[in-house]
């Protein structure tokens, strides 16, 4: 059955199937010697030929890629051994070792090629030992390293690890150093024979690669039995004419073993190698061979077969394939939807799977596509130009900006709609858009539905999407922004003019903030010294009052004394005797008790507050032990809270012996302990402040502690409380200077660092890190912290002597 369409005959499917197989069955009959020597097996020798070639471009892109790969492993590898340490660096190269497939051994040279850190896989880390400083300088790879430094490819690199041949890379590292890898020919060994095995399983005819370094010889071959033949090839014409730079366009043949060979060329860009794909010609080619025998099996059946079933077979083929075609048709006209047909042939079945999933991705990216052209921001229309601009598509971003329905747009041209103001500048972008194939961008504007007239930025691009020219084109309105500009710009000159206005004014002000600066400074030292000399006044005021109590016991005891001795003399001209001059005695002897106690206490005393006094006044540095130095500001401080509920206690061993300043410290712990006191235990009937101190286990410092038990710190001031100023009693004796002063003190001075944490109701502590040894006078004169320094002796450092 047959009709005629568009001037030619066309034959049903059945009809046609019956017929080919019919008439193919004499034809095979009659013409098949001649088909296999005429077509056939120049048709697979060239077949060949281009798998070949094909395949040596393939391997040489694979192999390129997989040393591009490498490559990348080690330039991330070299970029993260510079911030290692020797350990780290030998653990790093270790797990990039793995088990030594890819990587046998990975070596960093020094700067005079001896190797300092090795990676090994674990089979081999005992011989790590033997490599560490081994001198690899005279390797040619390592010394072309040190000269280029840059990634270089060695073909003939021996392994420093076992002397054999292998494919080594070198990196350079900062400080002259070398990165060096070896990577063992086996793994590309393994690449070629998944390459070959690839061609087995696609039923195709094995192909076989050979790897040539620069001299000619073969270091790779993916069939077995290379083993320890070094084949050589320099001889060879189509590869000298490579190496001579004539890319080869042909396959050439190669007698090889007593057979010939197609082999195709293709050159490394990464290394000096050259892959060879190749494959058996003539009857040794397994595709000849299996032709040639089939074509004579055939020979005798093909017209048997033909003749019986060509029938049966057309009938059930057509059966299936028309109810696809069906299918596949209402699918071209645009029915996406539907059940693609099955049957008994699994190739139409497969056919029809994948024209159901075809469909179905035209249908999903057919919606991604609308989805992200109508949700694009910038207005988007797509025209023909082969239909003179006929608009095909616009998105909402486009409808919404000129105010034209999609309806009405779609099917018109841009010049019968009147969007063009300037319709020179759309045949301008046109021209230059066939000129450049970036695209190309004018500004221009465009006339709204409602007649509003638009500036735009219009960026053009012609794309080509089978045989149809498709033209992009996006409008950016550019109308607020060009608004902004001129209105900026009249701002600018605006601006000027102010700015010099103000020029004259803000000089002036700057003078008077200067004078201003000067005074707060000043106003800031007089208020330190101050506070200074307000905590020496109340020392002095609670160490008088402490004094009062003994001296006043020895005058009482001096003068009771005086009153029995008086008593004695007048019972004198009486007579003496003995009861008199035994209480006399004892008297004198009570007396002298009480008067030496109290005295005792008193010298005590005046000697504690002498030394605090001395060192706060004369900032002396000076020798001295942690624990003394703190018994004697404690002891000068508990008269000042004696009538109050609160404790200080003190747990700080003896010896540790500081070269430093007692007077500032003793300001410090001052300050310190006067604000757990007065802020600390504020409205409390009890509180205690203990201190404690101990050798840093860094051995450079001591760390003294300062705490309390008391209301402790509000969290949103604690990140403010060395700060000048600063007090939750301002305007009820408090100045918000006194943690300010300890802290400058103890970093300006002391050379230390002060520390505090705290939460509500948990207490304070206070943390102070004290050096050995202070810094230097000039330092503290430089710091407002006059300093007479007594320096330690010759050779001493100062340091805990507590055991």
């Amino acid at each position: 059955m047959s009709r005629q369409r568009h001037g030619r005959r066309e034959w049903r499917l059945r009809s046609t199937l019956a017929g080919l197989l019919f008439f193919t069955s004499l034809i095979t009959f009659v013409l098949v010697g001649s088909a296999i020597l005429s077509v056939r097996i120049p048709r697979l020798e060239d077949d060949a030929r281009h798998l070949v070639s094909h395949e040596a471009r393939a391997f040489a892109a694979r192999e390129d890629l997989l040393l591009s790969a490498l490559e990348d492993r080690l330039n991330v590898l070299a970029s993260a051994l510079p911030q290692l340490s020797p350990g780290g660096i030998t653990t790093v190269l270790n797990q990039a070792a793995g088990t030594g497939q890819v990587f046998r051994a990975l070596y960093v040279l020094d700067p005079q090629g001896r190797i300092e850190s090795v990676g090994l896989p674990p089979v081999l880390r005992l011989r790590r030992d033997e490599l560490l400083g081994r001198d690899l300088s005279a390797t040619e790879l390592v010394q072309l390293g040190v000269h280029r430094q840059q990634l270089l490819w060695g073909d003939e690199h021996r392994s420093a690890l076992s002397g054999e041949l292998s494919l080594g890379v070198v990196l350079p590292l900062p400080q002259q150093r070398l990165l060096l890898a070896e990577v063992p020919l086996r793994y590309l060994l393994d690449d070629l024979s998944n390459t070959q095995a690839e061609g087995l399983r696609s039923n195709t005819s094995p192909v076989d690669v050979w790897v040539i370094n620069g001299a000619g010889e073969v270091l790779v071959d993916s069939a077995p039995g290379l083993g320890e033949r070094r084949l050589q090839l320099q001889d060879w014409p189509l590869l000298q004419q490579l190496r001579a730079g004539q890319v080869p366009t042909e396959p050439g043949l190669l007698a090889h073993e007593g057979r010939d060979l197609h082999v195709a060329l293709q050159r490394s860009h990464l290394i000096n190698w050259v892959y060879a794909a190749r494959t058996p010609a003539g009857l040794a080619n397994k595709g000849i061979r299996a032709a040639v025998l089939s074509l004579l099996a055939a020979f005798g059946g093909t017209l048997l077969v033909g003749l019986l079933l060509a029938p049966f077979w057309a009938s059930g083929l057509v059966r299936a394939l028309r109810a696809i075609v069906l299918q596949a048709h209402r699918v071209a006209e645009g029915h996406l939807t539907g059940r693609w047909p099955r049957g008994r042939v699994l190739e139409f079945n497969r056919l029809s799977a994948d024209l159901q999933t075809m469909s179905e991705r035209l249908r999903d990216r057919e919606d991604k596509r609308l989805i992200i052209f109508n949700t694009a921001p910038v207005p988007m229309v797509v025209t023909d130009l082969a239909q003179g601009g006929l608009i095909l598509e616009i998105n909402d971003a486009c409808e919404r900006q000129l105010g034209y329905p999609r309806e009405q747009m779609i099917g018109q041209r841009g010049s019968s709609l009147g969007l063009w103001r300037d319709p020179e500048v759309r045949d301008r972008l046109l021209s230059l858009a066939q000129t450049h194939l970036e695209g190309a961008q004018l500004e221009t504007e465009m006339v709204c539905a409602d007649g509003r007239l638009l500036l735009c930025r219009v960026n053009v691009r012609q794309v080509a999407l089978g045989p149809q020219r498709l033209t992009v084109w996006a409008l950016e309105d550019i109308t607020e922004h060009r608004q902004a500009e001129q209105a900026l710009q009249s701002l600018n000159q605006r601006l000027e003019v102010r700015v010099a206005q103000r020029t004259e004014a803000l000089q002036q002000s700057n003078a008077e903030l200067a004078q201003t600066v000067e005074h707060l400074t000043s106003t800031r030292s007089e208020l330190v010294r101050a506070e200074k000399m307000a905590a020496l006044g109340s020392l002095v005021a609670g160490v008088a009052h402490e004094l009062n109590t003994p001296l006043g016991n020895s005058l009482m005891a001096v003068t009771t004394f005086r009153d029995e001795l008086r008593q004695f003399r007048d019972g004198l001209a009486q007579g003496l005797r003995r009861s008199a001059l035994e209480g006399l005695l004892e008297s004198a002897e009570q007396a002298t008790r009480i008067s030496s106690r109290n005295l005792e206490r008193a010298a005590e005393l005046v000697t504690s507050f002498k030394q605090v006094a001395a060192d706060q006044t004369s900032s002396q540095r000076r020798r001295f032990d942690l624990r003394e130095v703190i018994d004697e500001i404690v002891l000068t401080l508990k008269p000042s809270f004696a009538r109050q509920p609160y404790r200080i206690e003190v747990q700080v061993p003896t010896g540790l012996v500081l070269d430093s300043y007692p007077g500032p410290l003793g300001q410090v712990l001052t300050n310190l302990i006067t604000n757990a006191i007065t802020h600390g235990f504020d409205g409390r009937d009890h509180g205690r402040v203990l201190i404690l101190a101990e050798a840093n286990p860094s051995g450079d410092s001591v760390l003294l502690r300062v705490e309390d038990d008391g209301h402790g710190i509000p969290p949103g001031l604690i990140e403010r409380i060395f700060d000048p100023f600063v007090t939750t009693r301002m305007g009820r004796g408090g100045t918000g200077l006194g943690l300010n002063i300890a802290y400058n003190v103890t970093a300006n001075v002391l050379g230390g660092d002060l520390q505090v944490s705290s939460a509500p109701s948990e207490g304070s502590c206070f943390r102070l890190r004290l050096p050995w040894q202070a810094p230097t006078p000039a330092k503290a004169e430089r710091e407002g912290m006059p300093a007479q320094a007594v320096p330690a002796p010759d050779g001493e450092q100062p340091r805990s002597t507590a055991a």
